[in-house]
């Protein structure tokens, strides 16, 4: 169910409609392939088609969506070469982050921990659209730990354009191969003793497990 959205008449609301719709392409409810109907749009949020028809061209800049002229707007089809391009983009990216980023004081050690916690439970629970949101405040709260903030932003674009196949991350970190691994509390112990050798190897043997899972679901996907 969506909440209709109160329509106004300023510049960010196009933005605003864009983004509740990105959840939606996120959560998988628009499926990648799936026809966008500027007038089925307006009737779910509640608004008119004028907010509808500037927040669809706002994702089809950003890839999330296709837009061809003659038949419309178009969710993005999964594809494992952009997955691999934007995960090695992104691992590069996060690596020369992680080998700036200033140590933890006791208290953000302290919250890292309680989140770890959370992602575990939530896995458990099978909760994969609260285990996308924590497990994103979980690696945000590490990049803030930089000074680098440019790269930190370029990292957040990456990030947009992942969301989509994240749900599927979720998958894999369910997964045996990554419990395994055991990624997030190496991150973890890794910060707190202050070791940066540790925590940039935990968190290249994560994104390559992902990577490597995500590819594995794509291709059985036929993607």
């Amino acid at each position: 169910m969506v909440t209709a959205l109160r329509e106004t008449d300023t510049v960010d609301f196009p933005a605003h409609v864009a983004a509740e719709t990105r959840k939606l392409i996120n959560r998988g409810v628009l499926a990648p392939g799936l026809q966008l109907r500027q007038s089925e749009l307006a009737d779910r949020f509640g608004i008119s088609r004028v907010p509808i028809r500037e927040a669809l061209k706002l994702l089809a800049v950003e890839g999330i969506i296709e837009h061809d002229p003659n038949r419309g707007f178009f969710v993005a089809q999964l594809s494992s070469d952009e997955a691999r391009q934007l995960y090695r983009m992104r691992q590069r990216l996060e690596a020369e982050l992680l080998s700036t980023i200033e140590w933890p004081t006791p208290e953000q050690l302290t919250l890292l921990k309680r989140m770890l916690t959370d992602l575990t439970e939530l896995l458990a629970a099978g909760n994969r659209d609260g285990w996308i949101e924590k497990h994103r405040a979980f690696h945000d709260t590490i990049f803030e730990l930089s000074p680098h903030k440019v790269i930190k932003l370029e990292i957040l674009r990456l990030m947009r354009l992942s969301d989509r196949y994240r749900a599927l991350a979720a998958d894999v970190s369910a997964s045996p191969e990554h419990r395994r691994a055991d990624i997030e509390a190496r991150l973890v112990q890794a910060l707190e003793s202050r070791d940066r050798v540790h925590l940039l190897a935990a968190y290249d043997q994560g994104r390559s497990v992902v990577l490597e899972g995500l590819v594995r679901v794509l291709a059985a996907r036929g993607a």
